[in-house]
This record gives structure tokens, C-alpha cells and sequence, in this order.
């Protein structure tokens, strides 16, 4: 898909909010956008998509799951000062089940997302849970892959990307017997991030 080049981000964020380019957008009609640095942050946290109380609050991860990840990126020190909080797709899928469809995904994802990081030129990525690191990295199995650093080219800039559990996996988990390990893991992985930066 052809992506458009803005003059700022702004002009972004307005093309970005009157967006009903496929099935999803035009039964919604409503984008969520993103929250955090929006001219210069050194970390973006990019989810999978908006859930019903995103769109009510207009801002991505408020729900529940929202709320620890919010809690455990604050208690390491990022802030709306210096990241931004993203998702692979800026409104609410179907039925709230990720859109199985690859090409509607990926045209979103060049057409907002990308597009998005070439603006921002952030330092560092965090790929929340399996959709981010399928569609940004071509990669699957976020059990195996959650903490591994990947550096790729964008931009003409080196740019670190990891992925890490998703914090509704980690609550659906808190309760079983892997629950403690999964838990450790989420929250080691972003206070790593913390510490390259």
C-alpha cells in the first residue's frame, strides 16, 4: 500500500483519526491514537489493538491489562516524558478477536504504524505480546522470543526491538503455577529495557 508523507505529526494524527480504510474502520469509525512523547520519545510500546474501554477513553492500554502495563513501565521510569504508547492497530477488531486476515493487518501496519516510527525515530521498540512480533519482525513464539534484543534498520537508524509477554497474559496467568515465572519475566524484561536506554 502506498503510504503518504507528513509535513509533522500532527498532520499525522488528523489523517490517522478519519481513517476507515478497511472493514474494521468503517464499522467503528473511531481511532484510537496514541499516548505518550509525540515528538521525541525513546521508547514506543506498540500493543495489538484497541479493546471497549480504549475506546471509550480514547487512549490505548486503560483496561485492565492496560493498567499493569502502565503501572510496571512507570515503576521503571517510563513516563508521557519519554515514551509513547501505541498499537498494531488503531481500532477495535471485530468482535474484539485480532483480524486473521495478514494483508488487512500488514496495509494497516504501513499505512499508521510505520509510518508513525519514521516520524518519531525512536531508539527502542517494545513489542507487546505475539501480534507486534509477528507482523514487525516476521517472527512467532513470544514464549521463546520474550527478552531477546533484535536491532534492526529503519530509517537509516540502528533501532532495538523486544518483545515481551502481554499483560493480559500475564494476569490470565497470575493465578496458575507458571504464574510467578510469568510475572518475573514480564516485569525483568521491561526494567531491561530501562537499563539500555
Amino acid at each position: 500500500m502506498k503510504t503518504q508523507k507528513y509535513i509533522n505529526y500532527t498532520a499525522f494524527e488528523v489523517a490517522k483519526s478519519h481513517c476507515c480504510a478497511c472493514e474494521i474502520g468503517k464499522i467503528y469509525n473511531q481511532v484510537v491514537l496514541s499516548d505518550g512523547n509525540k515528538i521525541n520519545p525513546k521508547v514506543i510500546f506498540v500493543g495489538e489493538a484497541c479493546g471497549s474501554t480504549e475506546l471509550l477513553e480514547k487512549k490505548p492500554f486503560v483496561g485492565k491489562a492496560g493498567k499493569l502495563l502502565r503501572s510496571t513501565i512507570t515503576e521503571f521510569g517510563f513516563n508521557e516524558t519519554n515514551c509513547l504508547i501505541t498499537n498494531l492497530i488503531p481500532c477495535r477488531p471485530l468482535d474484539n478477536k485480532f483480524p486473521t486476515n495478514e494483508k488487512l493487518v500488514c496495509n494497516c501496519k504501513n499505512m499508521w504504524l510505520k509510518e508513525e516510527i519514521k516520524l518519531l525515530n525512536p531508539d527502542f521498540i517494545v513489542l507487546i505480546g505475539s501480534k507486534p512480533l509477528k507482523f514487525l519482525l516476521n517472527i512467532e513464539g513470544i514464549t521463546k522470543e520474550r527478552g531477546k534484543i533484535h536491532i534492526r534498520n529503519l530509517n537509516g537508524k540502528q533501532i532495538k526491538l523486544m518483545p515481551i509477554f502481554h499483560p493480559s497474559f500475564v494476569q490470565r496467568k497470575q493465578y496458575m503455577e507458571e504464574g510467578k515465572e510469568i510475572t518475573k519475566h514480564f516485569r525483568n524484561d521491561i526494567e531491561k529495557v530501562s537499563k539500555i536506554l
